[in-house]
């Protein structure tokens, strides 16, 4: 009850912070602007390349729906996630700057229960964006009850990137700085796309890479998919354990 307490202050100073920082606003448009881009954009262009004999054709054998899964697999499957994770590593930031954190150490709310809460709001909005998304972008488009557990699973995406925020940027001027180097991360998956196996595998060295890998399995029909995402799903767990831990000591240490 406590924690759910927690949960409502916080999400409720979040909200408030947000509705007044027209950076946070800006990333949840971007939110808007790729289910749109996907949805209308995308299939556009596949028609139209198509119909100009590029793809398939004289640029490509394939037609552009053959990377549709490519396209949502780092959009949606992982960028959607990310900017979730992005968001709430920005609001850490700002009570980071504000001295929030360093008042927390002396009030009776435990840094574990905080970090909990922070962990779990990033991790929910992020299902729900990658569901969202999936299901307005209409491409691509796994069943319901796969759709549902690859977003569950993408979701941890969310906090590993809030956390990657609070550990490595001190104030919003580093975190830029960050945001910078996880987008750069997400050319694993890209990448990956185009290495056949088993080499792509070593890409799952990259936890989120396998959440998107399970979800290019699903859509072929491969009922290994679930394996895959499971130990994607512990992959980002691991991450996410050792990342609190370093924030942990870094609260600890002032």
């Amino acid at each position: 009850m406590k924690t759910l307490t927690l949960a409502r202050k916080i999400s409720t100073n979040d909200f408030r912070i947000i509705g007044r920082d027209k950076f946070l606003q800006l990333m949840f448009g971007f939110v808007v602007v790729i289910a749109v881009f996907l949805r209308f954009a995308v299939p556009a262009l596949n028609t139209n390349l198509a119909a100009l004999a590029l793809m398939p054709g004289s640029f490509h054998p394939e037609p552009l729906s053959h990377f549709y899964p490519l396209i949502v697999g780092f959009l949606v499957i992982f960028q959607g996630a990310l900017l979730s994770g992005a968001i709430y590593g920005f609001l850490i930031l700002d009570e980071k700057e504000d001295g929030t954190l360093t008042a927390l150490l002396v009030t009776p709310v435990p840094t574990t229960q905080y970090l909990g809460v922070r962990m779990y709001i990033p991790a929910l909005f992020a299902a729900i964006i990658v569901l969202a998304q999936l299901y307005f972008a209409g491409i691509a488009l796994p069943s319901p009850p796969t759709a549902i557990a690859l977003a569950i699973g993408a979701s941890l995406s969310g906090p590993i990137a809030t956390l990657v925020y609070a550990n490595f940027a001190e104030n919003k001027l580093q975190g830029f700085a960050i945001a910078k180097f996880v987008g750069i991360a997400g050319w694993v998956i890209l990448i990956g796309w185009f290495v056949a196996e088993p080499y792509q595998w070593l890409f799952g060295l990259f936890p989120p890479f396998l959440i998107s890998k399970a979800y290019w399995m699903a859509l072929a029909g491969d009922p290994n998919w679930l394996w895959v995402e499971l130990i994607g799903v512990a992959g980002q767990l691991i991450v996410i354990w050792a990342l609190v831990q370093r924030f942990q000591r870094q609260l600890a240490s002032g």
